[in-house]
């Protein structure tokens, strides 16, 4: 393949390939991916019996988010996503759209090794490597499905999503009814409040993918007219799958069985006998492929849509053959992926995650709202409900996301803090070598106007002769 700008700087848009359809499974298959395969033991923990209501309230609070997505994204559309959608909303402050865009840039990175991790212990039951080697080598691999192009990709997650969504269908339809346990208690959480709200922000990962369907946006060849009806399709279809399974599970096995299990669903499959457990092993393995996929095409292009708009290097804006692929965004995301991976901690990297999508959903669900006041006019193919200009839905965004955002380690916190401050040191740069451009530009102007008016001067005064 070769490259192919489409400007002078080398730079191009991306390719427009993507209908209804393809955006639905695309989102579909993001949401449910390694998650409910790798957090609801680390949930169940947190949460016990109530763990279900850690479900129904995380789906809750990320539909809040979801409306907003589809609001934004639809009004707005851009391959930097977040980033796209705060740098048109507050122009003056071209920070603020950094640190959102870093934000999702390292929720990103981090859902990738989280999810090849998981992958990485599913495969134990078929090869005997050590879970790190499996992941690192299936994020390349994600990474250069990637790099062929969007089409290929696209189609490649389309066809693992309907696998997957379609394994998780069937065990739920069967262990619902077969389950010895029967529904759980419904007054089960009354007691652990706190816990149920701690095992919501941890399973808040798995409800991530909104902001990787934004970051396609820009390759959907009806944006106006297919966003929003992606994000509300791939809401309602995850949310019901999600609860379908955590009841089925409850109906099998305890909350402490599961928070003592390293492959809590397919320790729960395993109670149905015959080929359950190998089913959802395969299933799980078939979701946390799509998953990693689906983190890198998303990631790869919030760095191509960051660097195009000035705040990164320009080099992560290059693109490659017909579907102008974002290769070096690519291999720079798989490049922090794998150093999240080499962690090795699940639950760590799953946290570090989720409190990067609660801050970005805070401010999403904030740029709605101040979207209504700074531009009333802008066309919004799908408008959320609002009293007087505020989208209570929106408003209960930014709350919801904010409480969920307190609720970790402060190892995680610190964690974060880290890694953004060291993303930060190329857009400082970039900023301060913009400033000292526009300032020397600025100078070289003004000593030119200078000279001009002292030449304009001279030419118009009497020599001492008087001769003009």
């Amino acid at each position: 393949m070769s490259h192919e700008p489409s400007n002078a700087d080398g730079h191009s848009g991306l390719a427009k390939s993507l209908g209804l359809v393809r955006l639905s499974l695309y989102g579909i298959g993001t949401i449910i991916g390694a998650g409910i395969y790798s957090v609801i033991g680390p949930a169940a923990g947190a949460a016990g019996e109530g763990i279900w209501l850690s479900f129904l309230v995380a789906a809750i609070i990320s539909g809040f988010s979801g409306l907003s997505y589809a609001e934004i994204a639809s009004a707005l559309p851009g391959a930097g996503a977040e980033h796209n959608f705060l740098r048109k909303t507050f122009p003056a402050f071209p920070a603020l759209a950094f640190t959102v865009g870093l934000f999702i840039a390292v929720h990103g990175a981090a859902t990738l090794a989280t999810v090849a991790l998981t992958f990485g212990n599913y495969a134990q039951a078929f090869l005997p490597v050590a879970p790190v080697i499996v992941a690192l080598a299936l994020m390349a691999i994600a990474t250069a499905v990637n790099i062929a192009g969007i089409g290929k990709a696209s189609f490649i997650s389309a066809g693992l999503t309907v696998v997957q969504v379609s394994c998780l269908i069937g065990f739920a339809m069967m262990a619902i009814p077969s389950g010895e346990r029967g529904l759980p208690d419904l007054a089960a959480w009354s007691d652990n409040l706190g816990g149920v709200l701690q095992g919501a922000a941890i399973l808040f990962f798995i409800y991530s993918g909104y902001e990787h369907m934004a970051s396609l946006s820009e390759e959907a060849e009806r944006p106006d007219r297919d966003l929003w009806r992606a994000f509300m399709i791939a809401l309602s279809v995850t949310t019901l799958v999600y609860l379908a399974v955590i009841l089925g599970v409850l109906s099998l096995v305890s909350a402490d069985s599961l928070a003592g299990s390293q492959f809590p669903l397919a320790d729960a499959a395993r109670q149905l006998g015959g080929p359950f457990g190998t089913i959802i092993v395969t299933a799980a393995l078939i979701a946390t492929a799509n998953a990693v996929l689906s983190a890198s095409l998303s990631g790869s292009r919030l760095l191509f849509g960051m660097a195009r708009d000035g705040d990164l290097p320009k080099l992560l804006a290059r693109t490659l053959g017909a579907y102008r692929s974002p290769w070096i965004g690519a291999l720079t995301f798989l490049a922090v992926a794998c150093g999240f991976a080499a962690v090795g901690e699940i639950e760590f990297v799953a946290s570090l995650s989720s409190l990067g999508v609660t801050l970005v959903f805070a401010a999403i669900n904030t740029a709605v709202i101040a979207l209504r006041y700074t531009q009333p006019k802008l066309d919004r193919p799908f408008r959320l409900p609002s009293i007087g200009k505020i989208p209570p839905t929106a408003a209960l965004g930014v709350a919801t996301s904010l409480v969920l955002a307190a609720q970790y380690d402060w190892a995680v916190y610190a964690t974060f803090i880290g890694v953004f401050l060291l993303g930060a040191v190329p857009y400082a740069l970039i900023r301060g070598n913009q400033r000292r451009t526009r300032s020397s530009s600025s100078s070289r102007h003004e000593e030119g106007n200078s000279i001009g008016r002292q030449t304009a001067i001279r030419g118009s005064d009497p020599d001492p002769d008087g001769n003009v």
